[in-house]
């Protein structure tokens, strides 16, 4: 009775926003049912600081040197899908000893840049630990779907481990999807962080976790996070 209610309201509400010519109110209302802008996570000890979240894409945590050598490599694997299978497996080949390239894939070389900043970062949650109740407690965010998981895992120095504060009063996440992207919003530093599925040149200190939506933030899809990466 409830849900026909509402249904009814909203119909009413937006012949009465078309009847008066509010079509720019009409397009606010349509997004606000497609976009989903509901926290799944907030660290209710934190959530009221105020603080400047800058934007961060993951071709910022790159170094130079590495961002040109992976970028040379990506743009030659485009080139090879128009040569011959048997060049296209050599030139693979070859780059296996490619000792620069090797060393990018596991680089823990990490960028200064935003150190100590709270950032907004995009990408696919890699769980790593659960309490009792199954709700995840820490995790990889990496940049593209199926990372340490269906594929290899990226070089260090696109990994951010996450470990969430106050899960003893709140606790963790539930109910995620992992081919969902999200976008974590914290206090972000570089340090090393091991794991068996992977490992990481960065932290995320995580203050709020909302699903992706590209025009929330302040980069385009392509930056914000890679559905695909070719650093692998």
């Amino acid at each position: 009775m409830k849900r026909t209610a509402i249904v009814l309201f909203v119909f009413i509400t937006l012949g009465v926003l078309v009847g008066l010519g509010l079509t720019d109110k009409l397009e606010s209302l349509v997004n606000s049912f497609q976009f989903n802008d509901t926290a799944i996570y907030e660290d209710s000890s934190r959530i009221s600081e105020e603080h400047q979240y800058l934007p961060l894409s993951w071709d910022a945590l790159l170094p130079d040197a590495e961002k040109a050598l992976l970028g040379k490599t990506q743009a030659a694997q485009s080139a090879q899908q128009n040569l011959p299978l048997h060049e296209q497996v050599f030139q693979s080949i070859q780059r296996t000893f490619d000792d620069e390239y090797q060393q990018a894939l596991v680089s823990v070389n990490t960028v200064d840049t935003f150190n100590g900043e709270y950032v907004t970062i995009s990408g696919f949650i890699v769980p790593i630990e659960a309490n009792v109740k199954r709700e995840i407690t820490s995790f990889f965010i990496v940049p593209y779907f199926g990372a340490c998981i269906h594929y290899p895992p990226p070089p260090p120095n696109q990994i951010v481990f996450v470990a969430l504060n106050n899960t003893q009063e709140q606790g963790g996440i539930s109910g995620i999807d992992i081919q969902q992207a999200y976008t974590f919003s914290g206090k972000f530093s570089t340090g090393l962080f091991e794991d068996p599925q992977g490992t990481s040149a960065y932290l995320l200190d995580v203050v709020t976790i909302k699903p992706y939506s590209a025009s929330q933030e302040g980069l385009s899809e392509n930056d914000a996070f890679h559905i695909e990466s070719a650093i692998r």
